[in-house]
């Protein structure tokens, strides 16, 4: 008796030697199906040679794609390794050429692909992988191996920003009730590619002459900053006679000394034409005077108190094997302002150690206006402690919700003059109660930049205060990742690929041939 598969063939053959059975005529599947059967099935000969053709396309298909420099396919949930629409809006119109250097990454790195998508996508972009044999020119003239990290230099004209993956790639954040990794490849790159393309980029000075924290104690807080868009130099007040016009942000950070009346003036006048600065100190002797800064911080109604602020609630500082150090704080987040608010909404929190709190007075100067929006501050179980020769000794003292950072705008308004408007000059400043949180190392942390929050904290500062429109911010996680094998990993993928396929039609073969002679 005939099988299914058999009577639907001698239908198919009847159906094209007799068109008139039944009033039906075969259609195009059916013919193609009888022909190729006929052809090739029950022909040995034109069978192996289908077979060979099948395997050589196989492997030439894969031989080829082992050749090209594809980009991988990006099978995670948040698309880990695929560029956004966010970076190709703001590169689709770059126009002049960018080179990306990659050191000490290999040709199937993750960072190397992604990389290969910004080539892709835009031809101005184009990416080289340099090693001390090959370009030992470009390793000497950037410093790479001085580190002794992986490295990415993107450089445009005259200008370059060194990049380095082992750490400006990745940070963290809470999420869900734990620390989990976030992804920060693509802001960086981009940001960086945007940097070195644009001809005006951010200038942020940092002040010096006063033992501030310089370029060598914030070399990644710069790194970030020349990755987003911002030019990094040095300024010392004590031989400035003007702030540069080229400035964007002043940066004044932990100065260990007063400053005199002349650099009051100069920072007067900086203020007066909508200068804006960052500002953060920890007075360490109460002995110590600041009356000239002090001058300066009274144009926006602030000063810091000196002390210690000590945290009666366990949750607001640090804790490490079941103990909690209450002068680390992890302050609350503020909603309220642009700033803060994103770092609020994730459940992470800044840590700033030995902090100062802010005292906030009003500003009374005609034609002038100062407003505040507070960035971080306490929970209202802190205390303020002024004397410190009994440690934190909190006996006597109020616990109370104290401002720890905050942003101050203050709008001048220019009288008008005969026949003309009256105009008006805005300038913000964000002062924080300790720089440390900023440092690459402190007394009280090691790397304390690293710390929670506290690299995008500073971020978000300067990029409000630059008012930075096309700085962008991809922020992934990356719990989600694609596979990358361990070499194990890696035979039974190419088991599965070639050995598999290759086994499968082998059987076909042999059942085919079985079923053959038994008709």
């Amino acid at each position: 008796m005939k099988n299914k598969k058999e009577n639907q063939d001698i239908k198919a053959l009847q159906k094209v030697t007799n068109p008139n059975i039944q009033n039906e005529k075969p259609t195009f599947a059916e013919k193609f199906s009888l022909k190729f059967r006929k052809g090739f099935i029950t022909n040995k000969f034109r069978t192996w040679i289908l077979i060979i053709i099948l395997i050589t396309s196989f492997i030439a298909l894969n031989i080829w794609a082992s050749s090209k420099d594809l980009a991988r396919i990006d099978v995670t949930e948040n698309k880990l390794y695929s560029l956004t629409q966010t970076s190709k809006s703001q590169l689709e119109n770059l126009n002049k050429d960018v080179t990306i250097y990659i050191y000490k990454l290999d040709e199937n790195s993750q960072y190397v692909n992604f990389v290969k998508q910004y080539a892709a996508f835009n031809n101005h972009i184009k990416y080289e992988l340099v090693s001390s044999e090959t370009h030992y020119d470009i390793i000497t003239k950037y410093q790479l191996s001085s580190y002794g990290y992986s490295a990415m230099v993107v450089v445009c004209e005259d200008k370059d920003i060194t990049l380095y993956p082992d750490y400006q790639f990745i940070t963290s954040d809470y999420i869900n009730g734990a620390y989990e990794d976030i992804d920060l490849t693509e802001e960086t790159i981009t940001n960086a590619i945007l940097n070195v393309s644009t001809d005006d980029p951010i200038k942020v000075y940092l002040a010096t002459g006063h033992g501030e924290y310089t370029i060598n104690n914030l070399t990644l807080l710069t790194s970030i900053l020349e990755a987003q868009v911002y030019e990094c130099d040095t300024l010392n007040l004590l031989s400035a006679t003007s702030i540069p016009d080229d400035c964007d942000i002043l940066t004044i950070l932990s100065p260990e000394s007063d400053i005199t009346e002349s650099e009051v003036n100069v920072l007067k006048e900086y203020i007066s034409r909508g200068g804006n600065i960052f500002f953060a100190m920890r007075k360490k002797d109460s002995s110590t005077s600041y009356t000239n800064w002090q001058k300066v911080l009274d144009l926006y109604g602030v000063s810091i108190e000196y002390g210690v602020l000590v945290e009666g609630n366990l949750s607001n500082c640090m804790s490490s094997n079941g103990i909690s150090y209450r002068a680390i704080l992890m302050p609350n987040s503020s909603t309220e302002s642009a700033i803060s608010s994103e770092i609020s909404n994730s459940g992470y929190t800044t840590v700033i150690p030995w902090a100062q709190r802010l005292v906030i007075n009003s500003v009374k100067e005609d034609n002038v206006q100062v407003s505040n929006e507070e960035l971080l501050y306490t929970s209202d179980k802190c205390y303020a402690v002024s004397d410190m020769s009994n440690g934190f000794n909190t006996d006597g003292i109020d616990p109370k919700k104290h401002t720890i950072a905050a942003k101050f705008t203050r709008t001048m308004t220019i009288p008008a003059e005969e026949g003309k408007e009256s105009t008006s000059k805005t300038s913000n400043i964000i002062v924080i109660g300790n720089a440390s949180f900023l440092a690459d190392n402190d007394e009280d942390l090691p790397s304390p930049i690293k710390y929670g929050a506290n690299s995008n904290f500073a971020a978000n500062c300067f990029a409000d205060l630059a008012e930075q429109e096309n700085l962008i911010t991809v922020k992934k996680a990356s719990h989600y990742s694609t596979f990358i094998s361990t070499t194990t990993d890696d035979l039974i993928v190419k088991t599965i690929i070639f050995a598999v396929p290759i086994i499968l039609i082998l059987i076909g073969i042999i059942i085919w041939n079985v079923r053959r002679r038994k008709r």
